[in-house]
């Protein structure tokens, strides 16, 4: 028997859902977009920021999401 994932590719950004541009720039993470403004915020992001459980909450949807 064969089993095979099929990955969807969102179109909004899993962290502010902002729509993904035609550019196409930004990550794609297990089928999970990350725009170029969240992926910049998240390279500089220190954990003294008080944004830094969103971003952290968000990312662990990426890598806990059993559709991921």
């Amino acid at each position: 028997m064969v089993v095979r994932a099929v990955v969807i590719e969102s179109t909004e950004c899993i962290l502010c859902r902002r729509l993904r541009q035609k550019n196409n720039q930004g990550l794609l993470v297990k089928g999970y977009y990350i725009c170029p403004e969240c992926e910049a915020r998240i390279i500089v992001l220190s954990r003294e920021d008080p944004d830094y459980d969103h971003y952290k909450w968000g990312l662990k949807k990426i890598w806990y999401c059993p559709g991921a």
